[in-house]
Formats: C-alpha cells, structure tokens, sequence
C-alpha cells in the first residue's frame, strides 16, 4: 500500500486524493502542504469508500504512542479521555512517562480519542506511507512542492523521557495489529 508499483492503480485522470490525518503522524506537518496544492484534508475522520484517492501517513505504533504522552503531558491541564487517576501527574513534571504507563490500564492506554490505533485510521484508505514518501506519492499524483520550505510542526517535547524496553513490549502487544500493519508497508516500500 506504499509503493508506486500499487499507487499505479489509483493514477486516473479525475483520481481526486483525500487526505485522513491519523492523529501523531505528521498531519499538522502535512497540512499545509495539502493546503497549498489544494488537496482536500478530511482531518481527523475515516475515510469514506470510493470518495477519492484516500490516503494517510502512518508512524511506528511505539513511537506515536509515545509522542502522544508526550504531547498530552505538555498541555496546561489533563483532557477528558486522560485517566482521573493519573490527573495529579499535570502537577507534577518530574513523574516519568514510564511511572505513568506503568499505572494505566490496558483500556486507559488503548482508551485516547481521537487518537485511536492505526488499523481504526486505515479503515477505507487507499494508500498508507511513512512522512517520508509524502513528496514522492504527491509527485506521483503531479502535484510538487519545495520540501524545505516546509517545517515539522506539534512536535512533542520529551520532558518526561522515553519509553523503557517494558513499557514498549507491553505497547506493542496492546497495538500488535499496528505493529504488524505498520510493518507491512515498511517492508513493501
């Protein structure tokens, strides 16, 4: 679902590409280059069948989780899908991401809307893709843009550390069709 071998399917002359932002995979980074060619963002809904082209960027399940935490964690105060429970952790900066992970449930970890796992996001999508086939697909389809000119954008600071080997394995089980999904199309691009 990566390559340009099976993009090759979808290049008609009325192929109209719509953009799904799968939350922490670049779509604030992707944004406004779409906006810029005037493609069409759906931004953080399912993609719907035979509306278009459909496609989304799609990040290793670990590290968007990860990010995710971080991200969170920098906010002023908890949302609502954050665990009560771990609300005091706002407060207090140096509690570690892995302290915090290691008291969440495995519904509280799989629980963040509208954050959802990458098989939820791929539902109905045409093409998947790593941040780092972005150009070369939009190229593909004709459209062309500078790459320097744009910036990563929402980039989640780490204050709170990374994710030990524990905390990891016990992500990836819990997202393991992520993991399995993510690497498929690693493994075909």
């Amino acid at each position: 679902m990566g390559d340009i071998n099976y993009w090759e399917q979808f290049k008609t002359k009325n192929a109209k590409l719509i953009f799904i932002h799968t939350p922490k995979c670049g779509g604030n980074y992707v944004a406004p280059i779409l906006n810029n060619l005037q493609i069409i963002n759906k931004h953080h809904k399912q993609a719907v069948k035979n509306e278009g082209v459909n496609f989304t960027v799609i990040r290793e399940p670990i590290s968007r989780f990860e990010s995710l935490l971080n991200y969170r964690l920098g906010e002023k105060s908890p949302r609502h899908d954050w665990p009560k429970h771990l609300s005091y952790v706002y407060e207090n900066k140096n509690i570690t991401l892995n302290e915090i992970v290691s008291k969440m449930s495995d519904s509280e970890i799989l629980g963040f809307k509208p954050y959802r796992s990458l098989v939820y996001w791929s539902k109905n999508v045409d093409i998947l893709i790593t941040i780092d086939k972005l150009h070369s697909l939009l190229k593909f389809f004709g459209y062309d843009y500078e790459e320097k000119v744009y910036i990563k954008q929402n980039v989640s600071a780490k204050t709170r550390g990374i994710l030990n080997e524990e905390n990891r394995s016990r992500i990836a089980r819990l997202f393991n069709a992520d993991v399995i999904l993510f690497n498929n199309i690693v493994n075909k691009s």
